[in-house]
């Protein structure tokens, strides 16, 4: 089974069916049904926190609970979490945050090159070993 990395910006907008990319979104994925969906703690707490603030505690939490128990739900380890930090700050000449930074960090030890998202910044780390989709 291929597995992805989904971004924040993924999974707002396929929930969401007001945002922007939300058809493009259901596409990729209706066109990928065995894709596996891999979910780090730093896009879920972005997730979690946006859907609370935007859409509803409610939502937030049902959706929380879709992403942590259907999905392959991975917590940052104290490494990975250093090896971020480190990135973060290596590529400071970039506007990339520290979820962009674990996403292209976890990529790389996971093996995992397709990160899907509509973040601008992992486009930019195309020459990194990331293929953002879709």
């Amino acid at each position: 089974m291929v597995q992805v990395l989904v971004d924040t910006s993924a999974l707002v907008a396929f929930f969401v069916e007001s945002e922007k990319h939300h058809l493009a979104i259901k596409n990729y994925f209706l066109g990928h049904p065995t894709i596996e969906w891999v979910i780090l703690s730093t896009v879920f707490d972005e997730t979690a926190t946006w859907l609370r603030l935007k859409v509803s505690i409610a939502t937030s939490i049902e959706i929380g609970s879709v992403l942590r128990q259907e999905h392959r739900y991975i917590a940052l380890s104290a490494e990975d979490d250093q090896a971020t930090w480190e990135a973060f700050c290596r590529y400071g000449d970039k506007a990339w945050s520290y979820t962009d930074c674990s996403l292209l960090v976890m990529a790389q030890r996971l093996g995992i090159s397709d990160i899907v998202s509509f973040d601008q910044h992992i486009r930019q780390m195309a020459g990194l070993g990331v293929v953002c989709v879709p």
